[in-house]
């Protein structure tokens, strides 16, 4: 029989996002005798977000696109939890999940990433798709493919930055000998505010080759059943609508009380700990670096899982 190891530091990690998926392996390799590690993910299978735009475009299987967080925590040993986290409690050290008691934690640390901010305009959550969670976006488009050759459809995308651009040059890569209608919608004068023009060229050229309608000036400030509304005045109609605009947080975020940046994203030190408590980290879209701000993107992300790896470790030592 084997020995049975105390537990007596429990390390919880939220969201199964790319840094924690490398971080965790990191940790395996290296094994923490006397703590338990446990992931908590709404998701079996987490996207590498970099690969969405070759999945929707039929180029990679969902397989290839996706981490089996089950199988990688089988594999580090590590307790695995399918669930939404609703709430945080930073003084108690609990984290909230429906249908079970509160899990305890020493040091806990957030890999949520963001989602599309739908709020800020009057019918986009009821009428909308939104590129986040993966999951839903994935099922819609699947249910979308399976009706497309009995219905000819009009699809709109809204968000003219890089991830709007990639979804909707993958929808109409996908479809692209079929009758359907694609059309970007940007509120900004250009499509990918902040890229070089040499990258903006390009994105311009590719979604010419693919036939996709380009709006720009035309910002979104109302949805209803088939139909956009523009600021101040126009309209255009859809048959199905994807939404791909500024990161948001989740609220229970902010509701912690933990420190928050103006968009709700928990703000971090160079070491990843939330300023105002050093037992919590975050890392990838869900952390703001005050030191040095990043863009919200995966490349990030995954830069930050060696550093992360090596800190909750020094953490965990050091409580």
């Amino acid at each position: 029989m084997l020995p049975v190891t105390e537990v007596r530091k429990d390390l919880v990690l939220i969201g199964g996002g790319h840094t924690h998926a490398l971080a965790l392996r990191m940790l395996a390799m290296q094994p923490m005798a006397d703590v338990r590690i446990t992931l908590i993910s709404p998701a079996s299978h987490t996207p590498y977000s970099g690969m969405l735009p070759g999945l929707i475009a039929g180029h990679y299987s969902f397989e290839q696109t996706h981490i089996d967080l089950v199988r990688l925590s089988e594999w580090a040993q590590i307790r695995f939890i399918c669930a939404e986290v609703t709430g945080l409690d930073p003084i108690a050290k609990t984290v909230s999940v429906p249908g079970r008691p509160d899990i305890g934690y020493d040091v806990l640390s957030l890999d949520i990433g963001s989602q599309p901010e739908l709020d800020s305009v009057e019918g986009a959550r009821q009428f909308a798709t939104p590129v986040k969670p993966v999951a839903g976006l994935w099922q819609r488009w699947n249910r979308f493919l399976a009706d497309s050759d009995e219905t000819p459809a009009r699809i709109a995308v809204v968000g003219g930055g890089a991830g709007g651009v990639e979804l909707v040059l993958g929808m109409a890569c996908r479809q692209r000998d079929s009758s359907q209608r694609f059309d970007l919608y940007c509120g900004g004068d250009d499509i990918l505010p902040g890229y070089n023009p040499r990258a903006r060229l390009a994105a311009y050229r590719a979604l010419e080759q693919f036939n996709v309608g380009i709006h720009c000036g035309q910002r979104v400030s109302a949805v209803e059943a088939g139909a956009l509304h523009f600021e101040p005045s126009g309209s255009a109609s859809f048959d199905q609508l994807f939404w791909c605009t500024g990161a948001a947080a989740a609220p229970w975020v902010a509701a912690s009380g933990l420190a928050v940046d103006d968009r709700g994203f928990l703000k971090v030190n160079d070491r990843l700990q939330v300023l105002d408590d050093n037992r919590v980290f975050a890392a990838g879209d869900i952390a703001t670096q005050v030191n040095h701000p990043r863009p919200k993107a995966g490349v990030y992300a995954v830069r930050q899982a060696p550093v992360l790896a090596h800190n909750l470790r020094a953490a965990l030592h050091s409580t």
